[in-house]
């Protein structure tokens, strides 16, 4: 019985993974009309992430597509190249065995093929329009042969990075809400919840998918987060209203004491009283609904402001908002779709985005309350698709336009939802 235990100087060793990418090689039949090899390089390079090609395999791809030509490329021709070991080690800036092994990996992965001379030597002849005569080296055929499947891993890895990032922003909402309203409660001496340890429970989580790019797991981390969320929300709603309870009590006597320099005339008496109005009068983001005066009443869901008959004028509802802005209310589909639960996701996002209170109550004073959370949404959405940079300033510049009439939500909205049906 014959066998070949090494395949000679020169020679290359023929196996399963060299036949699937010859096969592959094979299969090439020409680039579609109008494509031209940048095009599947291109289509190569924005695939690699998402199927786990490494860079240094990006690299060396780059090179080699360097050594070809238009012509190379047309049907029943093949894209051979034939640069020494050496030239491309060098130009990559590693050794001939690294290059040897990044060879090894691009033919086992299918993106390369080789084409051997009988010595085992690369090389080549060009005729005089610049079509290969004869070639002995790198086939780059696999490339064009699944340029359609690199496309397609394209859109779907780019998709999956869009839904991994909304997962991850919606995480970062959750706990951050869980961590004001933890310190608010904190600060206000309430009750009816272990504030600290849910801050810790939602850091944990948060914590334990840092880095993770598995959708699965992070989709429910972030769905208990929520739940968790939603749960520190009531009770702190709980322990609001008891408060508001016990403040509508009949009030101590108020002892007002100088507390002003001797040497200073313009100084302000402080007021000591046993019915303290602290922290709560100044606490506006993050609390849904108590934070600006609890549910809307029904003479806020009527148009108070120019910003608020524009967006009646043109049917810019609760429905229109979550349908328009779906990445951003997804808890309107948890929940009850009012106003008031509208405004606390717009204070949420808000908060999460560090819009001092000022901004925001200014906001809300110019545009109205269904006006300003509408703004507020509008903003996170463009966020999310990198449009805006800086939250804060574009929820001032609204204001402004708002203050001269000059702000069109109806409009903006019905731009969104076209550019989301397009998408």
């Amino acid at each position: 019985m014959l066998s070949v235990s090494q395949p000679g100087a020169g020679y290359r060793r023929y196996d399963a993974h060299f036949a699937a990418a010859e096969a592959t090689a094979n299969q090439y039949a020409g680039l579609a009309r109008g494509k031209s090899p940048s095009h599947a390089l291109a289509a190569f390079k924005r695939a690699a992430p998402h199927l786990g090609i490494n860079s240094r395999i990006v690299h060396l791809l780059d090179l080699l597509f360097a050594w070809t030509k238009p012509q190379d490329w047309e049907e029943r021709r093949q894209p051979i190249v034939w640069p020494k070991n050496e030239t491309l080690a060098e130009a990559m800036g590693i050794e001939i065995r690294q290059l040897q092994n990044l060879m090894k990996q691009a033919v086992a992965l299918r993106l390369i093929s080789h084409v051997d001379s009988p010595n085992g030597h690369r090389g080549g002849v060009r005729e005089s329009d610049g079509h290969i005569r004869w070639a002995y080296g790198i086939d780059l055929r696999p490339i064009g042969t699944r340029m359609a499947e690199f496309a397609k891993a394209a859109e779907e890895g780019l998709a999956e990075r869009r839904l991994r990032d909304d997962l991850r922003r919606r995480l970062t909402i959750a706990r951050k809400s869980i961590a004001q309203l933890a310190q608010t409660a904190i600060d206000n001496g309430f009750g009816g919840c272990d504030w600290l340890a849910e801050v810790e429970t939602a850091r944990m989580a948060a914590e334990h998918v840092q880095g993770s790019r598995e959708l699965g797991r992070l989709s429910v981390v972030v769905e208990q987060i929520e739940l968790r969320k939603r749960k520190v929300h009531v009770a702190f709603a709980a322990a609001m209203a008891l408060s508001d309870e016990a403040q509508q009590q009949p009030a101590s006597v108020d002892m007002s004491v100088d507390n002003a320099p001797t040497d200073e005339a313009d100084c302000m008496d402080y007021t000591t009283t046993t019915n303290l109005q602290t922290a709560k009068a100044e606490i506006r983001i993050g609390l849904a609904g108590k934070s600006s005066g609890g549910e809307l009443s029904e003479s806020e869901t009527k148009p108070s402001t120019r910003v608020e008959e524009d967006m009646d004028k043109y049917g810019i509802g609760i429905d229109f908002i979550a349908k328009a802005c779906k990445e951003i209310t997804w808890q309107l589909d948890y929940g009850q779709r009012t106003w008031a639960e509208v405004f606390a996701i717009a204070e949420d996002l808000a908060a999460c985005n560090f819009i001092n209170a000022n901004t925001w109550g200014e906001a809300c004073r110019i545009m109205g309350r269904r006006g300003a959370a509408a703004a507020m949404i509008a903003i996170a959405h463009k966020e999310f698709l990198g449009l805006v940079k800086s939250p804060g300033g574009y929820l001032r510049g609204m204001t402004k336009r708002a203050m001269i009439g000059e702000l069109h939500l109806g409009r903006t909205y019905h731009g969104i939802k076209e550019g989301s049906s397009v998408q």
